[in-house]
């Protein structure tokens, strides 16, 4: 069977000219591709509907009859949209799905073309049975809850991202706490009978607990029975809202056999969501609750790794990265990516290319890769070892160095395809570009060693003006804070100074728990990279003036 990690979820979002697919037109379209735990891409277009748009359409959208006027028609955008449904093992999402469905089905045989026959997963639908703490479960209430920033809500867009976002956190849920792990199951679960899993009333009145009494901050909680063993330990970005949600309607079987063996509750307050997660992380890898699913998607981004301990090391791809074996660079948001990126390195450095180890007694030096110079040929006897680690470096370097190094190399290219009026091909390399300046978010000027990692994160707290402020060191979260309109400069400047720029900036051991919590980190940053500011650690007075500029005006 599918899983939930391995599935396509294509997450749309259609403007119309009205309700009638019938009739009306699509005005604006966007789809987001969503797979293993993470956003892989996104499409976005205006499109000329042909027809008037109503007034009352113009002022909830902001999409005007003169923005569409020079629109593509949907037939111009139409392969584009195939491709991307088109993926293996996709999913149409949306919320309230047969509304965009039908809209883009119908403007598919208006065309003549025939729409991919795709299952549907309405995230409306998912909500009324997976989250409990709020009455309405529209895109801005569920946002709203659940911590996620919309950007140009009533747009496409906004509302598509809203809606991917949405999607990953009901994903987990359904994971940890109904244990569906595949697509048939979740499929199942949308048209779920609501009686069918109800919990009685009267064991919710004994296990409830006085929303006074809970703290409105992230936190780590725990669910402990009558011999204080922990059945269970989860994070929550608002203590409050996720202890109360459990106590309100719920539909989970899980959850009702863990009510049933709950006799008490507690919690500990966290800083920061992030500094949630990397506590709840450790404590169920010590405690090994009996209710708890470990994610699956701490595997799910791939390394690109060197090793410290053989003699001709060649760059390998990695799921599991560790600084304390070899240099690691990344994360990818793909295996393909990061394959692309070991091909590049192949053709553009000389290291070794064969498997085999090598026998100094008798050099290959008939090997195709030394002949076209293509490899160093460490094989050969009184062979420089020098040479082939300073190769080495240099492709370290082109992997730090971002701007130079990996997106020049493409670009060129991109260039001679395009030059030698191959432009299919120069068309494909400008979309690995685009995908690569999506996948190397973190530092944004490449992607450095995993034990190198050092920038500030600004988290802006949805629905106050509070930020959450977060300090990566060597890929670990070594200080974070709350800060508000009345933090103090002076204090956060002495943090940056104490913290970047009294020592060093850069470990090469790492101890197994540090190498995971530097996977939660990145994962974490990936998962909220659209809602974050990074700002990398360079200059010591560039990097104070940026942080303090970033903030709110105290």
């Amino acid at each position: 069977m599918l899983s939930i990690w391995d599935t396509n979820f294509i997450v749309v979002d259609v403007e119309t000219t009205g309700t009638n697919p019938e009739y009306g037109r699509i005005i604006e379209i966007a789809c987001v591709i969503v797979n293993d735990g993470t956003i892989k891409g996104e499409f976005v277009s205006l499109v000329n509907p042909r027809q008037h748009i109503p007034n009352f359409i113009s002022q909830m959208t902001g999409i005007t009859n003169e923005m569409v006027f020079q629109a593509p028609g949907f037939e111009e955008i139409i392969d584009k949209i195939q491709q991307i449904f088109e993926l293996k093992n996709s999913v149409f999402v949306a919320h309230n799905v047969n509304f965009d469905y039908n809209f883009v089905k119908k403007s598919f045989e208006r065309i003549g073309k025939k729409f991919p026959d795709l299952p549907k997963l309405c995230t409306l639908k998912l909500a009324r049975r997976l989250i409990t703490g709020i009455n309405k479960k529209n895109v801005g209430s569920l946002s709203e809850y659940l911590g996620i920033s919309i950007k140009n809500r009533h747009r496409a867009f906004g509302d598509a991202r809203a809606t991917a976002q949405i999607l990953l956190e009901l994903l987990e849920i359904a994971e940890n706490e109904h244990n569906i792990t595949n697509l048939e199951e979740l499929l199942q679960f949308q048209y779920k009978n609501f009686a069918s899993i109800n919990i009685p009333q009267k064991l919710l009145f004994e296990k409830n607990i006085e929303k006074a009494q809970i703290p409105d901050t992230p936190g780590v909680y725990y669910f402990i029975d009558k011999n204080d063993k922990i059945l269970y330990i989860g994070k929550a970005k608002s203590l409050r809202k996720r202890l109360q949600s459990y106590f309100n309607f719920t539909f989970s079987k899980k959850i009702l056999r863990l009510l049933r063996a709950t006799k008490k509750i507690k919690w500990r307050t966290t800083t920061t969501e992030l500094r949630a997660l990397i506590e709840e992380n450790k404590e169920i890898k010590l405690h090994k609750p009996e209710f708890n699913i470990l994610s699956k998607r701490l595997r799910s981004f791939p390394f690109i790794q060197i090793s410290h301990i053989k003699k001709y090391p060649v760059f390998e791809i990695t799921y599991d990265p560790n600084p304390t074996v070899g240099d690691s660079f990344g994360p990818f948001k793909n295996y393909e990516t990061a394959e692309l990126v070991l091909e590049i390195i192949y053709k553009k450095f000389r290291l070794k290319k064969c498997e085999k180890e090598l026998d100094r007694k008798s050099p290959e030096t008939n090997c195709l890769y030394f002949q076209t110079k293509q490899c160093l040929a460490p094989c050969l006897l009184n062979f420089n070892d020098d040479i082939y680690y300073s190769e080495i470096e240099s492709v370290k370097k082109f992997l730090n160095n971002f701007e130079d190094g990996l997106l020049s190399t493409l670009e060129t290219r991109m260039y001679e395809y395009s030059n030698n009026l191959q432009f299919e091909l120069a068309n494909q390399i400008k979309s690995q570009i685009l995908e690569i300046k999506k996948i190397l978010h973190f530092p944004k000027n490449g992607c450095s060693q995993l034990n190198q990692k050092n920038f500030i994160v600004i988290n802006p707290i949805n629905g106050s003006q509070n930020h959450e402020l977060l300090f990566i060191k060597n890929g670990l979260l070594v200080w974070d804070t709350v800060i508000n309109g009345s933090f103090n400069q002076d204090t956060i400047k002495k943090k940056i100074y104490e913290i970047y720029f009294n020592g060093s900036t850069s470990n090469d051991e790492f101890e197994p728990e540090e190498v995971e919590e530097i996977r939660l980190v990145l994962n974490w940053l990936n998962k909220n990279r659209n809602e974050v500011t990074i700002i990398e650690i360079k200059e010591e007075m560039d990097i104070l003036n940026k942080t303090i500029n970033f903030l709110p005006n105290p």
